[in-house]
């Protein structure tokens, strides 16, 4: 077994006590500890090491690690460019940076175009977050991958039609207008999956989709008849079951009897 020198012995010590201080020195402290192998006489790995010694999981060390590399990323921008910007102070503002995968040149960036949504006062994690989406947005704009009567199934954004299937009517940057049996919505396109139907699965779909919304227009419907037409646009398949179509058939002798 590797036997550390008196100096790495001192080293490791004070090492460890800054394990117990604040984020950055707790980052920078286990990246040394990492890089000189100050574990190697009692521990074969670096993870064994904290799990050991820190009670530590390994995902959290790297966390530590890449937090303290991100603030430092973001001093050496603030400084070379003569930004005042505040710094971080927890390691949750910069997990949605180096969650990113974002260059020192990007986290800086982000940083204060977080600093600056939150009027120039240190940013919460939330607002970091929405920052990088704004950035990565502004600097690799999505391509809308969604065409003109293609049939989808929204995910969230519009309330009360969450997983609700629609047809794409217009499509726009970074978003698209949809009709659904008893609306028209703007859903943005990471809020759409595509249901990738063949062109008779989708002719199946759109008409009985038809038949719901002609009974979205009669007026007033009863409880009973929205609870079937509710569970009729949340279905992942074009093809009506026997019940399912007995059921739509007895709204429209229901409501649409003239």
């Amino acid at each position: 077994m590797y036997i550390l020198s008196e100096s790495e012995l001192a080293l490791r010590g004070k090492l460890e006590q800054q394990v117990n201080t604040g984020f950055l020195l707790r980052g920078l402290a286990l990246r040394q500890i990492r890089e000189l192998k100050l574990y190697r006489d009692d521990y074969d790995s670096f993870p064994e090491y904290c799990t050991a010694v820190f009670g530590l999981t390994f995902d959290y060390i790297k966390r530590c690690i890449t937090a303290a590399e991100t603030y430092k990323h973001i001093v050496k921008y603030l400084q070379t460019n003569g930004l005042n910007d505040p710094y971080p102070m927890k390691q949750r503002q910069l997990r949605p940076i180096f969650q990113a995968d974002l260059s020192p040149t990007e986290a800086g960036e982000v940083w204060v175009m977080a600093v600056n949504l939150a009027a120039c006062e240190v940013p919460t994690s939330a607002i970091v977050k929405e920052a990088v989406k704004l950035y990565l947005q502004q600097k690799y704009p999505p391509t809308n991958p969604f065409r003109v009567g293609e049939i989808c199934r929204i995910l969230r954004g519009v309330p009360g039609k969450s997983k609700c299937w629609c047809m794409v009517a217009e499509v726009k940057d970074t978003e698209c207008v949809v009709d659904t049996w008893d609306g028209q919505y703007t859903v943005g396109i990471d809020d759409l999956l595509s249901l990738r139907l063949r062109k008779k699965e989708k002719e199946q779909m759109l008409s009985w989709g038809e038949r719901m919304s002609a009974l979205s227009e009669v007026g007033e419907l009863s409880e009973a008849a929205l609870w079937v037409l509710k569970g009729l646009e949340k279905l992942e398949r074009a093809e009506l079951t026997p019940l399912e179509e007995k059921l739509l058939e007895l709204l429209e002798d229901e409501y649409l009897l003239d």
